[in-house]
């Protein structure tokens, strides 16, 4: 089972005690999976691969309109077999098309003020219809509702974005697609519409890829500071060894002596690892400033050594 269906099914548990949020959930279910008939009798279609969708359809048009109507199911052949339902309103339809102008571009439901929970009801119904969702443990984060109306895809991006969920509108063949990226704006988007329960699992999977990436930046970054540690640890011996072999040692000053001879017990070591270790045995009061000016004048003495043999 995919993580939309999970979606799907959650939200097909979410009661609308609001008649207002109810209709407008029916009119999002009707523009994005409905046909108007135009016959008499007027006749209404409502198709979905969803068994589940088109029972919550019925029973939202039960609660308040009187409707006869008939379900058939065909198998769509194409890449894979999968069954399309189709509820068709024979009787009654009449009602529904006028209160919801579905002949019409929107219903004076949307026109209206509308609250927070209606917003999200309208969303709902054209999320269960033409929506859907990746699974947040796959790589990328998407959630998309699809139409062929540039009306009805415009009026999901001002719900979307009236909520704060930063959506945008793309071109994919004949359709035209409202999306969300962020993962945080697809757990509010769930949230809102009323897929409580599969947020614990969204959150959970959220949180473990965000613990593993934490992780694998944190080793990637001790693995950097290591590799310019002992690359800065292999060019202070290269001067040290040199001074040793080509320098006279007893001109050297005591303290350039004793961080020469950590520095070689300590190869891998990081320069605030070096300090704690002087400090323990050598020299308490030394700075990171300090070693690094002397650490710097290793260098100096073995570089201008190197000069005046060239010279000679």
């Amino acid at each position: 089972m995919s993580f939309a269906l999970d979606v799907k099914n959650d939200l097909l548990k979410v009661n609308n005690t609001d008649s207002k949020a109810a209709k407008l959930e029916l009119e999002a279910m009707l523009r994005f999976g409905g046909e108007v008939i135009l016959a008499r009798p007027m006749r209404l279609s409502f198709t979905c691969n969803n068994m589940g969708v088109i029972r919550r359809f019925i029973k939202i048009c039960k609660s308040y309109y009187k409707i006869e109507y008939e379900i058939s199911s065909r198998v769509i052949n194409r890449f894979d077999n999968h069954t399309v339902f189709t509820c068709m309103i024979i009787n009654g339809a009449d009602s529904i098309i006028t209160e919801l102008n579905l002949i019409g571009s929107q219903s004076i439901l949307r026109e209206s003020d509308l609250e927070y929970n209606q917003y999200a009801a309208y969303l709902r119904g054209a999320f269960l219809v033409r929506g859907s969702v990746n699974d947040p443990a796959s790589r990328g984060n998407h959630l998309e509702i699809i139409t062929i109306s540039e009306n009805e895809i415009l009026y999901i991006q001002k719900i979307m974005n009236y909520f704060e969920l930063n959506a945008r509108i793309i071109k994919r063949k004949n359709y035209l697609v409202a999306y969300i990226k962020s993962k945080d704006s697809i757990g509010d988007f769930l949230y809102r519409i009323g897929a409580t329960s599969i947020m614990t699992y969204y959150e959970d999977i959220n949180i473990t890829k965000e613990i593993k990436a934490t992780a694998k930046r944190t080793v990637n970054l001790e693995i950097a500071n290591q590799d310019k540690t002992n690359a800065a640890s292999q060019e202070q011996l290269k001067y040290i060894k040199y001074l040793e072999y080509n320098y006279p040692l007893e001109q050297l000053d005591s303290k350039i002596l004793m961080i020469m001879k950590v520095r070689k017990e300590h190869p891998e070591h990081s320069l605030t690892e070096l300090l704690y270790i002087i400090h323990d045995e050598y020299d308490p009061k030394l700075t990171k400033s300090g070693l690094n000016h002397r650490l710097r004048k290793i260098k100096e003495l073995a570089l201008e050594h190197q000069e005046k043999k060239k010279i000679r």
